[in-house]
């Protein structure tokens, strides 16, 4: 079954090919929380996108054109959501490199899971504000 998918969030996709532009991927980012040393919620400091690139050369990785803002948004999100198993920004950027080259998954589905985190967390997402 197909869910109904509003004009706006169809004209995103098919211009940004299923990617994170940079206007979406800097609204995710700075959503990011991390725990403090007290155990507090705050805000993630983000890794810019001139440093995640600079990460994945490091590697040797290729990031795919139009999928710049995509690994943005993996490596930060990896900071986020992996501190204890992501400590370093080469491991981060492997992560960035495995997720995006994955041979068997489609490259749209970074951008379908961060839709189904923000359905999850009942977050709208205006798709006209990213146009």
């Amino acid at each position: 079954m197909r869910h109904c998918v509003s004009e706006a969030r169809a004209v995103y996709e098919d211009y940004n090919h299923g990617q994170f532009s940079e206007k979406l991927a800097e609204w995710a980012i700075s959503m990011m929380e991390v725990k403090d040393a007290a155990g507090r919620k705050v805000k993630l400091t983000p890794t810019p996108a001139e440093s995640v690139m600079a990460a994945m050369t490091k590697i040797g990785a290729k990031v795919p054109e139009s999928q710049e803002y995509t690994a943005w948004y993996l490596f930060n999100m990896a900071r986020a959501d992996y501190p204890k198993a992501l400590t370093t920004d080469v491991a981060r950027a492997h992560f960035v490199d495995e997720t995006i080259n994955d041979p068997d998954c489609e490259p749209t589905a970074v951008l379908a899971c961060f839709r189904a985190k923000m359905d999850v967390m009942d977050v709208p997402i205006h798709w006209e504000r990213f146009l």
